[in-house]
């Protein structure tokens, strides 16, 4: 993946509606074309990720969702998202990235993420074109 726009579309997942709309609007403006979804709850999100598998499963060849993931949520976090993404069959994940964009910047939990082998980098808040450049990045050598 070399541009944003080769991703089918984005999840931002954010407790925080406002950071959500922010988002969405920067992506838009550094020229996204396809869809956002916004969840302000990791479990909806997640219950989301699933609807999609579901009804897509017998596509094939579609490019895959980009899930912008905040960690600190209340409820079902963003650590709890990822735990329960990582119980899925591989050939599913293929259709997903993550890239957690928090604002946490403990050592510590920016380790634990780039240790994960089902999260593809991490970026500290707040979104900028830098960010949309490190995306690229992630997925240009993957």
């Amino acid at each position: 993946m070399n541009d944003i726009n080769e991703f089918e579309a984005i999840l931002l997942v954010d407790d925080d509606p406002v950071i959500n709309i922010l988002n969405s609007k920067f992506l838009r403006r550094a020229g996204y074309l396809h869809k956002i979804w916004k969840f302000e709850d990791g479990l909806e999100a997640y219950k989301y990720l699933q609807h999609i598998i579901e009804t897509q499963k017998n596509i094939v060849n579609k490019n895959p969702v980009l899930i912008l993931l905040d960690l600190n949520m209340p409820d079902f976090s963003g650590w709890d998202f990822i735990e329960k993404y990582k119980h899925l069959d591989v050939t599913l994940k293929k259709n997903f990235r993550i890239v957690v964009l928090s604002s946490s910047t403990s050592k510590a939990d920016i380790d634990k993420i780039n240790e994960n082998e089902n999260v593809f980098g991490y970026i500290i808040k707040p979104f900028s074109i830098a960010s949309i450049d490190a995306i690229e990045k992630f997925f240009k050598y993957s």
